[in-house]
């Protein structure tokens, strides 16, 4: 199973999060704290400085340095590897997390690249909780195709963030959920972290 693997829209999603155009400035919310954190990468993408495939690498440091405080990498983490996360050791869960958000950096950071000026409209923003909420998009693209971006929210000590990534009803985390879950059925899990080490660049030596 190729932990990277995950359906194309998913990885557009993700990538239109860094990149698409802003619509919302309000108050402190959900919504205005992705829109500014669209803001921020939009200005890092837009920086002349960066362009060109030779300052590829800085470019993909520099947005990863802005779009990763808006998410909640560990409740990712927990939701990715289900009911197994209960079973490991406070260092296991610390190792996990750094190797799952790697994956994400891995896979999803490099999609900026193919950006050329999609268009997203903001559908709304619903608190169903205190402390949950989703920010609701469309995206548009360049040939006029319409791709549902939804982003979950999660509010810890007042700090909204981001735990998962729903594209045209597909959850980034239930995706990776299930890839964790089939190689777990078969193998222990200290061999799902080696997989995950062998893809991410991260095995010992």
């Amino acid at each position: 199973m190729k932990l990277r693997k995950t359906i194309s829209t998913i990885c557009y999603g993700v990538m239109l999060l860094i990149t698409m155009s802003p619509v919302v400035r309000a108050a402190e919310t959900p919504g205005t704290l992705v829109m500014e954190t669209i803001d921020r990468g939009l200005v890092v993408l837009k920086d002349p400085s960066l362009k060109g495939r030779e300052k590829s690498d800085e470019r993909r440091q520099r947005l990863w340095k802005e779009i990763s405080p808006i998410f909640n990498f560990e409740e990712m983490s927990k939701r990715a590897l289900g009911q197994h996360w209960k079973k490991r050791s406070p260092e296991e869960k610390k190792e996990f997390v750094e190797l799952f958000t790697n994956i994400l950096k891995d896979a999803y950071i490099g999609k900026t690249d193919t950006y050329s000026g999609e268009k997203i409209v903001f559908v709304k923003e619903k608190q169903d909780e205190k402390d949950y909420a989703s920010v609701q998009t469309k995206i548009i693209t360049n040939t006029g195709a319409v791709v549902l971006v939804e982003y979950r929210m999660l509010s810890n000590a007042g700090k909204w963030k981001i735990y998962d990534v729903i594209i045209e009803g597909v959850s980034l985390v239930n995706n990776y959920r299930s890839q964790f879950s089939n190689i777990l059925m078969k193998s222990p899990y200290e061999e799902l972290v080696q997989k995950i080490k062998g893809k991410t660049g991260k095995e010992k030596t």
